[in-house]
């Protein structure tokens, strides 16, 4: 063993820990074995060590992952995302403006890229680097997010592929920095039927409440 001589909580501290496994990230690497006798199920990883492989392959990624800082960092690099999309996809792509859906005003998309013939979207994430890391060594993309990806397709009647595009600059590597995953309709046509349904009941959910509410408070002023 050597004792390094570092002061704790300070910024050097704080780099020299990165990409270490520590008593405070060693038990949250794995996930906890139902098997009796067995501390950890080693075939299942969790997020931490995601976290610990962007430590050694990118800059700067000991960032809070909470939703806000995605979305943050999302608007700051979404004209950048957008043009590596452009380039690795070899599409030509419009940028922002809303869709409607034109059997229901109610329900609308806010892509953030598509093709004229609106064949084709991009919807891009900018996680954080353990999350990006994560969908790359799964092979998927986050599926937190399913339910988004499917609504381009039930509010574009057009659309047939859409590309979850992840970009994150600060990996080292080139080819680390971004991953294209293909979702096509006809491979998710039940989900998207599915979806549907479970739309039209929330539409429904909402008119009713709109109208008790309407009816038991009054009218507008």
């Amino acid at each position: 063993m050597k004792v390094i001589k570092i002061e704790q909580g300070s910024p050097e501290w704080m780099s020299f820990r990165e990409g270490k496994r520590t008593g405070t990230s060693i038990g949250k690497l794995f996930a906890k074995s139902r098997i009796q006798g067995e501390l950890y199920d080693t075939d299942k990883p969790l997020l931490t060590m995601y976290q610990k492989i962007a430590e050694r392959l990118a800059e700067g990624t000991a960032d809070d992952d909470g939703l806000e800082s995605s979305r943050e960092r999302g608007k700051d690099l979404e004209d950048e995302a957008i043009t590596e999309a452009e380039q690795k996809l070899g599409l030509s792509l419009i940028r922002g403006n809303v869709w409607q859906d034109s059997n229901d005003p109610n329900h609308i998309e806010s892509p953030d890229a598509y093709t004229k013939d609106l064949k084709t979207a991009v919807e891009i994430k900018c996680l954080s680097s353990a999350r990006h890391i994560q969908a790359i060594c799964l092979n998927e993309p986050p599926k937190e997010y399913w339910a988004e990806y499917l609504n381009y397709f039930l509010v574009n009647d057009k659309l047939q592929t859409l590309y979850v595009f992840l970009y994150d600059p600060r990996f080292m590597y080139e080819h680390l920095k971004t991953k294209a995953f293909k979702i096509s309709r006809s491979d998710v046509a039940y989900e998207i039927e599915r979806m549907r349904d479970v739309d039209t009941i929330a539409e429904n959910t909402i008119k009713a409440m709109c109208g008790l509410l309407i009816s038991k408070y009054g009218s507008k002023k």
